[in-house]
């Protein structure tokens, strides 16, 4: 299994980590850029059974701007300031380590691009990063949230409508429709999702949601490739 070490700038807070995240992203949002002090955030989230933490550090606590209004606590060395990782008081398995603080250019690079539309105009991303916003889901969140799937699945099917673009929207309206019972459109929503974006293909394959399909035949057949 592979092994690897993060760290502060003057070495004080260290994190071994073992195997690979199951998460790697950029996050262009304000707060993020604020944050590092660079133009987007790249973090790596790995289960806290991975992750050792050796040193001091203090915390900063900020709530997400998002719907779900989310605490995050931000970990950083109280002798060089620098922001090592963070963590999620509701989730006590999560831990996100900032990918730099491996200072590794081998480290696997991100799938994912959050809050695309307050990336920097120069910052060019590979087509192998799905790029989306995640706030165009927040009208149907509160719905999926709350079991309503079937609803959050008809105010999906209007987003993708007017977003058709956005992979993910695809994904998610795929997700509610599965929860739903509504296996053909949860098919047929997943195949356009998988079509815009490769990477659906795994995160279907781990994602709870589609437990209700997944034994049918051509969800196999979607996640096989």
């Amino acid at each position: 299994m592979i092994t690897r070490e993060a760290a502060c700038h003057c070495g004080q807070l260290r994190l071994k980590v073992e195997g690979e995240p199951f998460a790697t992203s950029i996050c262009h949002c304000l707060a993020c850029q604020r944050r590092t002090g660079s133009a987007f955030g790249m973090q790596a989230a790995f289960r806290a059974e991975q992750v050792t933490v050796t040193g001091r550090f203090k915390g900063y606590s900020r709530i997400s701007d998002e719907s779900d209004q989310k605490e995050h606590a931000f970990h950083f060395c109280p002798e060089c300031g620098s922001q090592v990782f963070y963590t999620e008081p509701d989730d006590p398995d999560l831990i996100v380590v900032s990918t730099g603080a491996f200072a590794d250019p081998m480290f696997p690079p991100p799938t994912e691009s959050g809050y695309d539309w307050r990336r920097h105009p120069w910052v060019g991303l590979p087509d192998s990063v799905q790029r989306y916003a995640r706030e165009l889901w927040d009208p149907a969140r509160a719905l999926y949230e709350a079991g309503q799937y079937a609803e959050a699945a008809a105010v999906g099917r209007r987003l993708v409508a007017q977003h058709p673009d956005e992979a993910f929207l695809f994904f998610n309206v795929a997700c509610c429709e599965s929860l739903a019972g509504l296996s053909e459109p949860a098919l047929d929503h997943l195949r356009q999702a998988i079509e815009r974006w490769d990477g659906f293909r795994e995160m279907a394959a781990n994602d709870s949601d589609f437990d209700p399909i997944r034994a049918e035949a051509e969800f196999r057949a979607l996640i096989a490739g």
